[in-house]
């Protein structure tokens, strides 16, 4: 991925990034949760969060105590996330070479956010250097089936992101991540929210795009109205004081 391709996509996850925040920035709570647990997160320490979108993760890290940094190629998210974490310090700024000296944070997590860098090496090699101990790397399992992935290869095909490629972890969790939608227009606007998405709209339109999230969603309907998600993660925990 080029370098004003990562741009680019900051302005697309920048579009619809109060929706997006609304609607589905959340869903990665069991895996925040479960970093803060592993990591010791708490008063004292210090945490880069890559790719930190709306800052939830950043206003978790606060609220259990710790200084809180993070960074967003998107504008609109930074934005946001000032809002949210009030508390914490956030810049612009693409995945790859940090502005940090070695060893600055106690922690480095990245939350599905590797595979937004030009080089996906390169910017968990920045993890490793900035961190003082711990680099946690969360990301779609790729041994199970996660739907909301599966929607998105059946509505916009392959996503062309490529997984970082790392030595082995110190610790590897797989973690439920689940994601339950009230109705079925709450379901669509949360995908069309999605920056992934935003050049399909493009060139299709956004009720085309909403047609095929709705015929790729439906088996996952349930008889309530309500839409159910089954999804997985891959957490690596790296530690370099091990």
């Amino acid at each position: 991925m080029t370098d004003s391709r990562v741009a680019g996509e900051g302005e697309l996850w920048g579009r619809r990034a109060a929706q997006r925040a609304a609607l589905g920035a959340r869903i990665s709570t069991p895996a925040w949760k479960i970093a803060i647990e592993r990591t010791g997160i708490g008063p004292g320490t210090s945490v880069l969060d890559l790719a930190c979108g709306s800052g939830e993760f950043c206003a978790a890290a606060t609220e259990a105590g710790a200084r809180a940094t993070g960074i967003d190629a998107s504008t609109a998210m930074i934005e946001l996330a000032r809002t949210t974490a009030p508390e914490a310090e956030f810049h612009e700024r693409a995945l790859g070479r940090l502005p940090w000296d070695d060893g600055t944070f106690d922690v480095v997590t990245a939350f599905n956010a590797l595979f937004f860098a030009a080089d996906p090496e390169e910017a968990f090699a920045e993890a490793v250097r900035v961190s003082r101990d711990y680099v946690v790397v969360c990301e779609w399992h790729p041994d199970h089936v996660s739907d909301l992935v599966a929607i998105g290869q059946a509505v916009r095909g392959p996503s062309g992101h490529r997984r970082a490629r790392m030595p082995e972890p110190q610790e590897k969790l797989t973690i439920d991540i689940p994601q339950i939608q009230p109705d079925e227009n709450t379901m669509v606007r949360g995908f069309l929210s999605l920056g992934s998405y935003q050049r399909l709209i493009e060139n299709e339109g956004e009720e085309s795009v909403a047609a095929k999230i709705r015929a790729a969603a439906e088996p996952f309907k349930t008889p309530d109205g309500t839409y159910r998600f089954a999804n997985k993660y891959l957490m690596s925990v790296f530690r370099k004081n091990n």
